[in-house]
This record gives structure tokens, sequence and C-alpha cells, in this order.
């Protein structure tokens, strides 16, 4: 038993090299154990926590915001702790931070013998500003700071100079695109040149994704050059009601970004479609102007009916209903008041047609729908027959052979 103790002592104490730094396995063990401990504290911290919030009453997002910030701080004192209880010393990360990533993808370098005897290692060209885990964070910390930098500035000039000047909504959506892909680029650039990349390795980066564009990623760039000209030339706008024809989407625009445009359903439901198709496809823009649109409203009725008595029953139903545009003003330009076309002469019906304008052409289908109502009441009041095709079926039955 005692050899047995001491051979696990003896394996505790054992060595590893770890950057130039010699840590034993016991020393490993006891910083492995500390932070389950510590993610153990923290467990139970959570749900303690959680309940002391719900007998608070705090919102929901400020409860999530303070528990995910109390782990955060959990953690570092865990990892602080487990440090000095495994008397590992913090000069130990500074190597890891610091540690050039780009030795991990290099053969081991073999020294080389000179004439004296003496072994040289070989040089290695290109090290002056090797890429480390700190470059890395650090523009990390750059590229975030940016983004956030220019949701902040959007938020400020959307909130403190762009309603001020009562700028239009898609133009305010275009301006604050152009300041947030500038940010982003500037981050983006200086992030790179605090990691150490070169605008040489840049400009070779692009060239082999040209080729990639070229083969394997058309779509993609088709859909972000889509998405430059919708934002640019402005075919649709935010807050466009708009319908594609092929695929039968119906909905109004709710964002337009590079790759793919949101478009809200009459359901709420987000339809995200692909830039391209917006560009090469059939799209009716019901808002591209203004938001009137005219509604159509077929009916047959019986050839014994009285068509003047059935265009007085239609003309009364538009009149009456409250979001049919009654008199349109001058401004209103190809805008008319209400009225009845007799269209066709049917093989059961006479066919007539109500035309009439509304102001909001997302509202379209509820109106015609309350059109209809009203046209059927009104027909059963004046005694107007709408027909339905009949048709006479005549069996022929074969006669029976005398035999």
């Amino acid at each position: 038993m005692n050899e047995f103790i001491q051979q696990i002592n003896d394996y505790l104490q054992n060595s590893i090299n770890i950057l130039g730094d010699e840590i034993t396995v016991e020393q490993i063990l006891t910083f492995i154990l500390t932070l389950i401990a510590m993610l153990i504290g923290a467990g139970y911290l959570h749900r303690w926590f959680r309940r002391l919030f719900n007998r608070l009453r705090l919102p929901q997002d400020l409860e999530n915001r303070l528990l995910a910030l109390l782990f955060l701080i959990v953690m570092v004192v865990g990892v602080g702790l487990a440090f000095r209880s495994a008397k590992i010393s913090t000069g130990f990360l500074g190597k890891v931070f610091n540690y050039p990533i780009t030795k991990l993808f290099q053969p081991p370098q073999k020294p080389v013998e000179t004439e004296t005897g003496e072994d040289k290692s070989p040089v290695v060209l290109g090290d002056e500003s090797p890429l480390t885990l700190r470059r890395l964070f650090f523009a990390f910390v750059i590229v975030f700071g940016a983004f956030i930098l220019s949701k902040y500035v959007q938020w400020v000039l959307r909130r403190q100079v762009l309603q001020a000047l009562q700028i239009a909504r898609h133009t305010q959506f275009i301006l604050l695109r152009f300041i947030h892909f500038t940010f982003l680029i500037i981050g983006v650039l200086i992030g790179l040149s605090a990691v150490g990349v070169s605008f040489t390795s840049l400009a070779i980066i692009f060239g082999g994704l040209s080729i990639g564009i070229g083969f394997g990623l058309q779509n993609i760039a088709s859909n972000l050059i889509s998405g430059f000209i919708l934002i640019f030339e402005r075919p649709i706008k935010i807050g466009d009601l708009v319908e594609i024809m092929d695929v039968n989407i119906f909905g109004r625009v709710s964002s337009i970004n590079l790759r793919s445009t949101v478009i809200v359903s009459l359901d709420e439901k987000e339809i995200i479609v692909p830039n391209s198709q917006l560009i090469t496809e059939a799209v009716h823009n019901l808002t591209h102007d203004n938001n009137l649109f005219r509604l159509r409203v077929a009916v047959g009725v019986s050839y014994s009916s009285d068509v003047e008595l059935v265009k007085k029953v239609l003309l009364e139903v538009a009149n009456t209903h409250p979001a049919i545009i009654k008199e349109p003003s001058p401004v209103m330009e190809n805008v008319t008041a209400p009225f009845v076309r007799f269209v066709n002469f049917g093989n059961s019906s006479l066919d007539f047609e109500l035309l009439a304008w509304i102001p909001d052409s997302f509202k379209r289908f509820d109106i015609a729908s309350d059109l209809h109502f009203m046209v059927w009441h009104k027909f059963k009041e004046y005694d107007i027959k709408i027909p339905f095709p009949q048709r006479d079926v005549h069996h022929f039955y074969p006669k029976k052979s005398n035999s």
C-alpha cells in the first residue's frame, strides 16, 4: 500500500515543461479541481440569484443580463483562485498570449552542425511581428469596438438628426447602412494592421477569393451586387408593399441587407428573400409611389336582372364602406370615384365589375371581403339573382334485344 501511495506521489511530482515553465501534474490537477468547484458554486449562485430576482420581479432581459454578468465575475475570480491554489505563476499567461501561433504549424527545426562543431539552429525569417493570441485579442477588441461605436452613432443620428430633419425612411436606412459599413471596414483594417497582416498579403488573398467567387460563390456575389442595386437604385424601399408573382410572396419590406431582403407577410411572418430574386424576377411593388390601390370586385347576375339596378346597388355598396375613396382630391392623380363596368355577356350570367380606390393597399384583402359580404346582402335585399352553371345529365340505356 505504501509503495502504491509512493508511486502516486512520484507521478504527481512529475513536471511538464510548458513554454519554459516547469509545472507538475499535481499543480495541473489542483487547477482543474478548483475550476470544477467554482463551476459548481457558480451553478448554485445562479439558481439562488434567479429566485431572488423573481421575488424582486425584475424584467426578464435585465435578469438574464445580471445573471450573465454574475457568471463572468465568478469565473474570473475562479480562474484567479485556481492559479493561486495551484501555485502556478501568472507569468505563464503572458507567455501563452505572446507565443507565436505560427510555430504550432511549423515542423521542428533541427540544429545544423557547423565546421567548428557548434550547433546552430536555422534562422527563421519573417518573424519580426509574429501572430500571437494577444494580437488576435486586440484585433477582436478593435473590430467589436468599431461595431459598438457604429451602433451608437446610428442611434444618435436616428434620434437626434435624421428624425429632426424629417428625412425619408429609406434615405435614413441608406445613410445608416453606409455609416455602419464604413465603421466596420475601418475597424477590420485597423484590426488586421494590429495583427500584423500586410496589405500585400490581403491583395493575394482577395485574388484567390476572386477565383472562388467565379466558381463557387456566384450566388453570393449575385446577391451582394443585387443588394447594392436595391439600396442605391431604390426600386424597392423600406415599408413598400411588394408581391413576388412566381413564388406567391406578399408583404411589407422591413429591411434590405446586402445579401437578402426581409419581407413581413400578412400573418406577421418574416420571409427572407435573396436579393437576386427581387432583381431578376417580376415583382409587383404596390406602394412604389404611393399607398393607393384600386380594388376590383367581380360579380355575375342572371339575364333576367335589371342592369341599372345592379349598377345602382354596387355603387351604393362602395359609397357605404368607410374605407373607399368617394371624392378624390386633385392631389390624387389618376384616382377616380367608384364606378361600375359592364364587362361581359357570359354563358349563364351578365358580368359586372366594381372598381374603387382605397388609401392603404395593405388592407385590400380585408376591404374586398367586406365588399363581398355587403354585395351579397344587398343582392338578397333587392332580389337580384346570382346564377350558377347548371348541367342536365341524361342517361342512355341500351335497348334489350328480344331473343
